[in-house]
């Protein structure tokens, strides 16, 4: 069996699924999730989070913690983790945490008992088995008649969806030194860029605090500021992002997911080039090749 951990909001559970199931079904064999990290209270170190994957139409296993005990990961310590990772060959059953972020090569080494610890943001696990991953993280529930319009206007336009990621990065210490803001000028950059391909494009900004968009970014071209999953159903922003031609993404893994879904062939998907705040750590896995950084 594969056992991931899940750590993090949506966009970062997403990728830990996909991580898990695009090992599990190298091995054909089970996934399960550990939530226990999700149970835990953060006392203020960071955004509390649920298991936020059930909005898919997805079989979610939690792993037990009789089977846990399978990969003794409370007896791991740092050379025992460094060798599972350089020697995944030599396990039969193996805790794999996760060092730094860049793509893990030994990772389809790993064997069919597998405990992954971390956060798994490169396309690199799971590319192999893509339309699976599109199929699955498809939204449950039908859309209500709000978001059907906002679809069809998406869809009718040459639509750009345009991701302003703020609340935790803003008023969590923590997170603000860690991933920082993007600046106003990448996305003034960004729609720029984009003009110059195609002038007919029409905007559509998602964004949890769009009171501060309409404010701080004004573009001279049609824009919609999308409101309706303010209060509710935030992850169907997602999936309009995803219907939108083109994507203009924050440094975040919720409307990196929003790009990657897009099943646009002619799609230009811009991205930020400073993903983290503290430029210790390096985005090179985390965007494909195909799209622009700025």
């Amino acid at each position: 069996m594969i056992v991931v951990k899940l750590i993090g909001g949506l966009g970062n559970q997403m990728f830990q699924y996909a991580a898990g199931r695009s090992l599990a079904h190298m091995h054909q064999t089970e996934l399960y999730l550990d939530t226990t990290f999700l149970d835990k209270n953060p006392n203020g170190a960071y955004t509390k989070r649920n298991l936020e994957l059930s909005i898919f139409d997805i079989d979610l296993k939690k792993v037990s913690p009789e089977q846990k005990l399978l990969f003794n990961i409370d007896q791991s310590n740092k050379y025992s983790r460094t060798l599972q990772r350089r020697f995944p060959k030599l396990f039969k059953n193996m805790y794999a945490a996760e060092s730094g972020n860049l793509f893990q090569k030994q990772f389809f080494n790993f064997p069919e008992n597998t405990y992954l610890d971390g956060f798994w943001q490169s396309e690199k696990y799971f590319k192999s088995i893509e339309s699976i991953i599109i199929q699955e993280f498809k939204p449950k529930e039908s859309l209500n008649a709000e978001n059907e319009n906002w679809l069809e206007k998406i869809k009718s336009v040459n639509s750009v969806s345009v991701h302003v990621r703020r609340g935790d990065y803003v008023s969590l210490k923590n997170a603000k030194e860690h991933h920082g803001n993007v600046t106003k000028q990448y996305y003034q950059s960004a729609i720029k860029s984009l003009k110059e391909k195609n002038r007919d494009i029409e905007l559509f900004v998602f964004s949890d605090d769009l009171e501060w968009c309409e404010n701080n970014l004004k573009f001279d071209i049609s824009t919609y500021y999308v409101d309706v999953n303010q209060q509710q159903n935030f992850h169907l922003d997602l999936y309009l992002m995803s219907y939108c031609k083109s994507n203009v993404i924050a440094n975040s893994s919720f409307s990196w997911w929003a790009a990657w879904l897009n099943q646009n062939r002619d799609k230009s998907i811009i991205a930020p080039k400073e993903w983290y705040a503290n430029n210790v750590m390096s985005s090179k896995d985390l965007i494909p090749d195909t799209w622009i950084q700025l």
